[in-house]
C-alpha cells in the first residue's frame, strides 16, 4: 500500500514538472516569435511601411502569445526557465533520497520476513508433510518392481536416503532456531527419557505432548531410517536371489520387524542373513 502511494506521488509530481517544461519551451517559443515578429516589423517598415498586413499579423500573433503565457518576454521568461530547472534538479534528488529509502526498507523487510519465516512454526509443518510423503513412491517400486531397472537407477545409490536425511537436519535445525518459543523440547529434557531410575516412558510421552516440533523431528528420523533400512533388504535380496517383497512391506509399516521377517525368509531359503564369507571378511579388516 505503501509502495503504490509512493508510485502515484512520483506519477503526479512527473505529470507538474513535464507541464512546467512544456510553459517553459512555450515560452521561449513566445521569445523567439515575438523577436521574429520585431525583425519582421523592422524589414517590412523600411520596405513596406508599418501598416503592412504582415507585420500587423506578426505584431499581434506576438502579443496574443503573450498575453495566453501570462508574462512579456524577456527576464521572466529567462526566470521561468532557471525555476524549472532548479525544481528539476530537486526532482532528481528527491528520486535518488527515495530510492535508497526504499532500497533500505526493502533490504530490512527481506531480513525480517525471513526471521519471521524461519522462527514461525510454518518451514517444520511444511517439511513434516515432505518426510511423511517423500519416501513413499520409492517404497512401491522397491516393493511391486524389485528387479525394475528404474528401480536400481533410482534406489541403487544413496541419493534418495540422502535427501530424506537432508529433510529431517532442517527441521532439526529449524527447530534449534525456535528454542525459547515453548514448541521445541529442552536439551534438559532429554535427560528424564534416558534416566534408568526415573520413568522413561512419562518423559518421552510429556516432551511429545508438550512440543510439536519434538514429534516432527522424531517422526522424519524414524521415516529416514525405515527407508535406509528397507533399501537394504531390497539389495540384500536382489544380490541372493531372496524374496523381499513382506520384508521391505513391513520395514516402511512398523519398522525393524521387516528386518526379522527378512531373516526368517532368509532362514526358509536356506540361507543367512549374513553370509559366513561376510563375516570372515568383516573379522580380517
Amino acid at each position: 500500500m505503501r509502495i503504490s502511494l509512493l508510485s502515484l506521488s512520483f506519477a503526479l509530481l512527473g505529470c507538474a514538472l513535464q507541464a512546467d517544461f512544456i510553459l517553459a519551451f512555450q515560452a521561449a517559443s513566445c521569445i523567439s516569435s515575438g523577436s521574429t515578429c520585431n525583425g519582421l516589423l523592422n524589414s517590412r517598415s523600411r520596405y513596406f511601411g508599418s501598416s503592412s498586413p504582415e507585420a500587423s499579423s506578426c505584431i499581434a500573433n506576438g502579443r496574443s502569445l503573450e498575453l495566453r503565457m501570462g508574462f512579456f518576454p524577456g527576464q521572466e521568461a529567462a526566470d521561468m526557465i532557471t525555476t524549472v530547472a532548479s525544481a528539476s534538479a530537486t526532482f532528481a534528488e528527491s528520486i535518488s533520497t527515495t530510492t535508497t529509502t526504499i532500497t533500505t526498507a526493502l533490504e530490512s523487510s527481506s531480513s525480517m520476513l525471513i526471521s519471521e519465516y524461519v522462527t514461525s512454526p510454518e518451514p517444520i509443518h511444511s517439511l513434516f508433510t515432505v518426510a511423511t510423503f517423500l519416501p513413499q513412491p520409492f517404497w512401491l517400486l522397491m516393493i511391486l518392481f524389485p528387479k525394475s531397472d528404474i528401480t536400481k537407477k533410482i534406489m541403487g545409490g544413496l541419493e534418495i536416503p540422502l535427501l530424506c536425511s537432508l529433510v529431517h537436519f532442517v527441521i532439526v535445525a529449524s527447530s534449534i532456531a525456535q528454542q525459547g518459543a515453548g514448541v521445541t523440547a529442552p536439551l534438559s529434557e532429554f535427560n528424564d527419557v534416558f534416566d534408568p531410575s526415573g520413568d522413561p516412558q512419562k518423559a518421552f510421552m510429556g516432551m511429545v505432548s508438550n512440543y510439536p516440533n519434538f514429534v516432527a523431528e522424531e517422526w522424519s528420523h524414524v521415516l529416514t531410517w525405515d527407508l535406509f533400512v528397507g533399501r537394504w533388504i531390497w539389495l540384500d535380496g536382489l544380490r541372493r536371489g531372496i524374496f523381499t517383497a513382506p520384508a521391505v512391506l513391513f520395514a516402511n509399516l512398523i519398522g525393524p520387524p521387516g528386518l526379522l521377517i527378512h531373516w526368517i525368509t532368509c532362514t526358509i531359503s536356506g540361507k543367512e542373513i549374513v553370509e559366513s564369507s561376510e563375516k570372515a571378511e568383516i573379522e580380517n579388516l
